[in-house]
């Protein structure tokens, strides 16, 4: 019998980028982007109950809806938007400089979109 998504401890999502912090207060934003690494660490399913933290404070609790592998040229301006970003442009930015890093073909490198609920 498989263990439920929501038993055990919650995982942790910190962000980081200023911007997001007034979003984050007033919950406005509902996704988040990690790296493969940290998805495989932390093992994101749906149903995952979730710790929001921006740097070293927590803002708020959530619970994991989806979580899917994209690139920096699948995210949208809805990523944006949803993500609390004033623009694709700087989601990709955050995105390529905080979970990338500096590789020859960063556009093909897969991260992680995780949509939350707030709880």
């Amino acid at each position: 019998m498989a263990i439920p998504a929501n038993i055990g401890p919650p995982k942790t999502i910190v962000f980081h980028h200023p911007g997001l912090e007034p979003k984050l207060r007033e919950q406005f934003v509902y996704q988040a982007y990690v790296t493969a690494a940290e998805v495989q660490r932390q093992k994101f399913i749906p149903g995952n109950r979730l710790v929001l933290k921006f740097n070293d404070e927590v803002i708020g609790e959530g619970q994991i809806i989806l979580c899917e592998p994209v690139t920096l040229g699948d995210l949208s301006p809805y990523d944006a938007m949803v993500g609390g970003y004033e623009n694709v442009d700087a989601l990709r930015k955050d995105c390529w400089t905080r979970l990338i890093g500096q590789v020859k073909k960063p556009e093909a490198v897969e991260f992680y979109k995780i949509l939350y609920r707030w709880l």
